[in-house]
Order: structure tokens, then C-alpha cells, then sequence
């Protein structure tokens, strides 16, 4: 999944790269900064809680809530690397805390 992730950002960084003619990386991170956009890593941090929390909410059958808790913990993990100092319960709230973090609002 690294792996992935990794090419997912180069591939990325080399589009913003061509876009503004540059060779710079931190060039690169400024124009990341400046246009609110999200490394890769934390877009797929914030899609997966978005799925697991809508996937928590459907708890109908027996089988989906076993498999719910053995997911709880990789959920929880989500929150808890931003919610240290806020308490984080939605993706929506993930995400705010991810842009704080990343571009210091």
C-alpha cells in the first residue's frame, strides 16, 4: 500500500511539476499549500474514514456486525493520529484537522 501511495504522489507531484514549468519540489509543496490541495496520503486517510464510518451505520446483519468489529480498531486508529488535542468523531471533522495540520490554519 506505501508503495502505492508513493507513486500516487509522484505522479501527482510530476502534473503540478508540468503545470507550472517547474523542476522544483518545494515549488511544488508551496503550490500544494497555496491551492488547499492534500497530499495522496491524507485524501486516502480521509476517503477511508468517510467509508468506514458510512459502513458503521450498516449494521443490519449479523455478518456485516462481526466484520465491524474487527475493523473498529483500524477505524479508531484514523481518528486518534488528529484527534489527540480535539476530539474527532466524523470524516468531516477528520478532514478540517488534516488541513490545519498540513497548511497551519
Amino acid at each position: 500500500m506505501a508503495r502505492q501511495i508513493q507513486s500516487i504522489e509522484f505522479s501527482l507531484t510530476r502534473i503540478f511539476m508540468k503545470l507550472f514549468h517547474t523542476g522544483s519540489s518545494n515549488t511544488v509543496n508551496e503550490c500544494h499549500v497555496n491551492f488547499g490541495f492534500l497530499p495522496a496520503k491524507y485524501h486516502i486517510l480521509i476517503r477511508t474514514a468517510k467509508f468506514l464510518q458510512k459502513f458503521f451505520l450498516c449494521q443490519k446483519i449479523v455478518y456485516v456486525h462481526c466484520l465491524l468489529m474487527t475493523r473498529a480498531s483500524s477505524y479508531n486508529g484514523i481518528f486518534m493520529q488528529f484527534g489527540k488535542t480535539k476530539s474527532i468523531q466524523a470524516a468531516c471533522q477528520l478532514r478540517d484537522a488534516v488541513c490545519s495540520k498540513i497548511f497551519d490554519v
